[in-house]
């Protein structure tokens, strides 16, 4: 009888040993059901729906940083970029060593230009995962944009060593290397990105422009066409190739581009200038005229805008 009992409160002390441990694996389960739940509702387009189970589940686990991140992911595609820099940083305190919660906060920031922010999170997030191709070419970028090019060229290098075929990669080094001046290594970029990446139309007409300015007229009217035919309504591929035609003095297929160009982009001075020019030069004095009134009319606007005419307010 003794025995009995002995094995009865063995069992009992078993079970209740394995209780916190079933209660937790139970919990865990529902998390990852939840996560699942909105990952399903984010790659259907339903955004109201994910956010709103996001809201809910970080209600019932507010420490899984996989929870806040898939909020943060959620109000990020929503538009609501503080909130979702929030989710992001409490994933961070939830899960300081994961690298994903960095780069999805310096997702937000690069968003809205705040390339310092970004910087700093990206460089957290390649201490803890170095071989983020991805990462470096974002770091790259933000560094770019805070005129920190060598250290830019640096990271765009880094990111190609890990994935050579990179898209984008090749095209921001070729944009850094340009900046700098180096028209030859920027224009070998250019052609990389294209063969890497031939749907993206500005690799075409930045490496038309090189083309152009070294006298290669036939590369760099391949080129302009190539980014028409990607992106039609642009302006940089049209403007590109009325510069070869004016080059050529086709005044004819210039006047066209032109046009068009400015169709695309109608407040550009830039486009009315040269086709006031061409219009000197073709004997269109009424229609050189208008396009010299039109350039100083943009200047006009561009100084007021400047001196804060535009936007002043009445205040009573």
């Amino acid at each position: 009888m003794k025995a009995l009992r002995r094995n009865r409160l063995l069992v009992l002390l078993l079970c209740l040993l394995c209780l916190p441990a079933a209660a937790g694996l139970h919990a865990q389960g529902l998390e990852e059901s939840l996560a699942d739940q909105i990952r399903a509702n984010l790659a259907a387009g339903r955004l109201d729906a994910a956010l709103d189970q996001a809201r809910s589940a970080v209600g019932q686990y507010a420490r899984s940083s996989e929870l806040q991140q898939l909020l943060g992911v959620t109000l990020f595609k929503k538009g609501l970029n503080e909130e979702a820099r929030s989710a992001f940083r409490r994933a961070i305190a939830c899960a300081p060593s994961l690298p994903q919660n960095y780069f999805n906060l310096a997702l937000v920031d690069l968003a809205e230009k705040r390339y310092r922010d970004a910087s700093s999170s990206l460089a957290t997030c390649l201490r803890l995962d170095p071989r983020n191709a991805q990462a470096h070419l974002l770091l790259g970028r933000a560094y770019h944009n805070q005129n920190q090019t060598m250290p830019a060229i640096e990271q765009f290098k880094k990111a190609l060593a890990l994935e050579p075929a990179l898209p984008l990669a090749h095209y921001h080094l070729g944009f850094a290397f340009q900046s700098l001046g180096n028209l030859p290594s920027a224009l070998d970029e250019y052609y990389q990105e294209m063969q890497i990446n031939p749907q993206f139309p500005d690799a075409h007409w930045l490496g038309g422009n090189i083309e152009l300015e070294h006298g290669n007229w036939e590369a760099a009217e391949k080129l302009f066409r190539e980014g028409i035919h990607l992106l039609p309504q642009a302006y940089q591929p049209h403007y590109g190739l009325a510069r070869v035609y004016l080059a050529r003095r086709q005044f004819a297929d210039a006047e066209a581009e032109l046009i068009a160009a400015l169709r695309a982009k109608p407040d550009e001075v830039e486009g009315h200038y040269a086709l006031a020019r061409l219009y000197q030069q073709t004997g269109k004095k009424d229609a050189a005229e208008r396009e010299f009134a039109a350039c100083a009319a943009l200047h006009a606007r561009e100084q007021k805008a400047r001196s804060g005419i535009a936007g002043a307010t009445y205040q009573p």
